[in-house]
Parts: C-alpha cells; sequence; structure tokens
C-alpha cells in the first residue's frame, strides 16, 4: 500500500487556495519552477506539454481541468446514491498525441508542481464491466506518455481523504472514449456514434413521445476510482444540459432524429466542452401498445426487458381500442403468479422505459420507494396492469395487485451449444416456452442469428420458462426438427437433427 505522506498534504494545501491572480516573474529559492504569465490565469489542475500542444501557461487557460464529480454510495443496503463533487478530484476530457509527454500541473501563485507517473496498460473497472485503459500512482516531477493518439478522459484523484489506499492511494487514470447514446430509444442498451473530426452523429434515430437518453462512453456509465469498494467514481456519460452525470435528456415530440455531440477544448465544466444537437427528419413508425414488452424489471436482478414469470401478456378481451387508426385506448396487461422476496426492488417496464413508483396507481399493496426503485410488496401476486394511450404516449398507468397462486412454471437460466454443419454460413436460433409458445428469439423467423466460433454456436437464455425448446437453422430453408426439453448445458449435433 503506497503511502504519499507530506507530498499528499502539500497537494492538500495547494488544493485550498485557487483563485484568479495576475502572475508576474518571481525567484523561489525552494527549487519549485517560477513562470512569468502577464494575462489571468486561473490557480487549478492543468493537462499541459507537447502531447497537448501547449507549454506555455499564457496560452494554457483552456486545458484547466473539471472539479471531478463523484457517484457515492451513501448507506450499507445500496440503496442511496448521492453525487459530489470530490476534494481532490478532477477530470478533463481531450485529445493526447501518442509518445509525447504531458504533465497534470498545479498552478498556485506564481508556482507550478508538476505530478504524473509511469502510465502502463490497465485494466479500468467500468460499472458495466473491465476495459483496458491506462493507470499510475502519482508521482512528483514525472512526465507521463499515451502510447496511441486519440480521445481521452484522464481523471486525478489526491486522494485527500485517504479512500483509496486499497487502490494504491492518490492515482491518475488515462481511459479512451468512444461515445454512444443510451436510452429508452434502444432500452437502455448502447448504440455508438459515427465519428468525424470532433462530433458524433447518430442518424435515423426514432423517438416516441417523452422518450429519454443520455450520452455514454461505450464501456459504461461511471469507472470505479477504488476498485470493489466502489465508493468514489468518475462518470463516464453525460445528461441534460450536457452535465457530468446529469438527469436524463428528454425528446417531447416523436419523430426520427439526427443526433449530434460535437467536442471543443474549453476551461471550466465537463459540460463547457461539449455540445449537442437534435434534428427531427422524419415521422416516427406507428405504435401499437397491443405489442408492447410489458411487465417487471429488476426481478431476479433482470433490469432488462421483463420475461419469464415478470413478462405480463396482453389481454385483448379486456381492452378497448377507440382509434384503429392512432391506437387511442385502454390496454390491460396481466402477470399472474409472480412471487416477491421481502426488499425486492423494481419497477414497472412498458416498451423499453422504465416506470417508476411517481409514474404509475397502485391498489392492493403499499408501495415504497429505495434509490429511485419500487419496494414494499412480499409473497405471491396476480397483477393486473391498466395502461391508457392517447395515440401517441400513455396518459395513465394503473397496477392492481391481488393475491394469488404461485406459477407452476419452472424458470431457469440454460445455455446451449449447437455443432454447426459444414458449409454453413450462418446459424439462427429459434427458441419457446412448448405450452404458450412465448419466444424468446425476437419473435420473426429464423429468429436470431449466432455468430460460428471453431464450428460451433452458443447461445444463453436467463430466466426462461420451461421446457424450452429450440430449432437451428441456416435461414435459407436448412433447418432442425424441433428440439424439445433443452436442459442448461445441452450440445446439439445440427447436422443430426436436420428434417
Amino acid at each position: 500500500m503506497k503511502k504519499l505522506g507530506l507530498f499528499v498534504c502539500a497537494i492538500a494545501a495547494m488544493a485550498m487556495c485557487f483563485t484568479s491572480c495576475e502572475k508576474k516573474q518571481k525567484t523561489d529559492n525552494n527549487g519549485t519552477d517560477v513562470i512569468d504569465i502577464t494575462d489571468q490565469v486561473a490557480d487549478g489542475m492543468y493537462v499541459i506539454g507537447e502531447a497537448v500542444g501547449v507549454t506555455d501557461f499564457s496560452k494554457a487557460a483552456d486545458l484547466l481541468m473539471a472539479t471531478g464529480v463523484n457517484e457515492k454510495l451513501m448507506d450499507a443496503q445500496g440503496m442511496s446514491w448521492t453525487d459530489a463533487h470530490r476534494a481532490g478530484m478532477y477530470e478533463k476530457y481531450l485529445y493526447l498525441e501518442g509518445g509525447k509527454d504531458f504533465t497534470l500541473t498545479l498552478l498556485d501563485g506564481d508556482k507550478k508542481t508538476n505530478y504524473g507517473g509511469t502510465l502502463v496498460a490497465k485494466t479500468l473497472k467500468y460499472d458495466a464491466g473491465d476495459a483496458k485503459g491506462y493507470w499510475c500512482a502519482l508521482e512528483q516531477n514525472k512526465a507521463m506518455q499515451v502510447p496511441q493518439t486519440g480521445f481521452y478522459h484522464v481523471v486525478l484523484d489526491l486522494n485527500l481523504d485517504g479512500g483509496l489506499d486499497a487502490a494504491d492511494g492518490a492515482q491518475i487514470i488515462v481511459a479512451p472514449v468512444s461515445w454512444g447514446i443510451s436510452g429508452e430509444i434502444n432500452s437502455w442498451g448502447m448504440t455508438l456514434g459515427t465519428k468525424d473530426g470532433d462530433t458524433w452523429t447518430w442518424e435515423n434515430v426514432e423517438f416516441q413521445a417523452g422518450q429519454k437518453f443520455k450520452f455514454k462512453d461505450e464501456k459504461g456509465w461511471k469507472i470505479w476510482l477504488d476498485g470493489e469498494t466502489q465508493q468514489i467514481s468518475a462518470h463516464t456519460n453525460l445528461g441534460a444540459n450536457l452535465q457530468n452525470g446529469g438527469s436524463d435528456i428528454v425528446v417531447e415530440v416523436p419523430g426520427l432524429y439526427t443526433i449530434t455531440l460535437t467536442y471543443k477544448l474549453a476551461k471550466g465544466d465537463i459540460a463547457d466542452s461539449y455540445t449537442y444537437g437534435i434534428k427531427k427528419t422524419g415521422e416516427a413508425a406507428e405504435l401499437n401498445p397491443a405489442e408492447f414488452v410489458v411487465g417487471l424489471s429488476g426481478i431476479g436482478g433482470n433490469w432488462g426487458d421483463p420475461s419469464g414469470a415478470s413478462l405480463a401478456k396482453y389481454n385483448a378481451t379486456e381492452s378497448n381500442i377507440e382509434d384503429a387508426a392512432t391506437k387511442k385506448g385502454t390496454y390491460v396487461y396481466n402477470i399472474t403468479g409472480l412471487t416477491f422476496a421481502d426488499g425486492t426492488q423494481f419497477k414497472f417496464r412498458m416498451n423499453g422505459a422504465w416506470l417508476g413508483l411517481g409514474d404509475i396507481e397502485a391498489t392492493g399493496v403499499t408501495l415504497s420507494e429505495a434509490d429511485g426503485n419500487i419496494t414494499g410488496v412480499n409473497g405471491t401476486y396476480d397483477i393486473k396492469m391498466t395502461m391508457v394511450w392517447d395515440g401517441e404516449k400513455m396518459t395513465s398507468f394503473k397496477a392492481e395487485f391481488t393475491e394469488g397462486t404461485p406459477s407452476e412454471i419452472v424458470y431457469a437460466d440454460i445455455t446451449v451449444t449447437g455443432i454447426v454443419p459444414e458449409g454453413w454460413t450462418k446459424c439462427f436460433i429459434w427458441a419457446w416456452y412448448a405450452t404458450d409458445n412465448t419466444n424468446y428469439t425476437g419473435g420473426k423467423w429464423p429468429g436470431e442469428e449466432l455468430t460460428i466460433e471453431d464450428g460451433k454456436v452458443t447461445k444463453s437464455f436467463t430466466n426462461v420458462a420451461t421446457p424450452l425448446n429450440v430449432i437451428f437453422s441456416n435461414g435459407e430453408g436448412a433447418q432442425t426438427k424441433d428440439i424439445e426439453d433443452v436442459k442448461d448445458g445441452t450440445e446439439i449435433d445440427i447436422q443430426a437433427n436436420l428434417q
């Protein structure tokens, strides 16, 4: 464990006195560099050096780093998070030229002190998984280099509170960045942008009224700075007003849109370095709520589209469609025999959108909220969901809970492998629950295309109703018979099962 002692204390003292002041030439007998800047330049932490094309502080104003924002867990149950500026943490998005030196330099009055280290390739921990980047423990008067020219997120944490001791204390992270968009438009997945110069573009993005999204680095929503403790993080997403870790961006008018995100080096908050545009280019496809995926997410840890016991069935008999053209009307969906463990957190989910406690009206149970999620249900319930659609968007959503009998359906995680016949260049899987034909591969023949590797394909299903049946095909007429009652770990010789 690395202890920085008086070094960190000195940083802390200097970090407390950031003000704007006029810089005069002076002599320092302590060996610290002395600078002469006649312009007004704010005290603070800068990225400077040949790697950013600026070595003269009189031209370095836009290289001032922003104060870092940490999303911190506030209670032991993992139910409360809060954003706050973190003392001694700094961030900057910028281009770095590979093989050239740069430092993070603290400017305090007429003195500048350089910090860096030997950057090494390291697996960085994002909330969505691990990804490659660069890391170093903090050293004084040490320049850094990245091996490749690119666009990076630079994060410095001085560890003023000692919270990073388990991760070698004060540190610098340099992470490559690829911007995407994530929201209700893609079930909070990831759609990467096309980069041209300093602008990322997304074309023909379809929004329905009121749908939300954010800009997000393809690797996740945040980088953890403290390893497994997960108390200190740097956001890797831009929300409303392009705030670092801000709230969702809402698109009120349905349609097809072109979205742009443009970067320009600037001092100040992260938001000051970005602008975005959203331009309607066409009309959105007509929605049919009778075909929506509706149910509960969060059950069994699945925060995506509901499946298995948490997936609701559309009830055409009880629904009332008032206008066949706009699909205006009242829609009913039913869940039967869903069992909740005490303390389960969940949200309702409709057509890729999460609905929290403030979005619904519930009867039959007393619901509460924890960290934006719904809780307060314990036992087995039938749930009748009634949604009113005005032709463009939902106007109300009611959930009626009644005590029910636990479902007799057995749900399981299943991974199946297929040995691909020689000569096949494509392989698809079609999977369904035998009793009610619930489909788990998109519902449109020939199903989901799988990647062929070493003559095999593999597909993993989460929380699917059993018995599960599958068909493999090449999408061009060759297919297996119905392969029934597929168990976890089953390997199927496709050639031997062709019909």
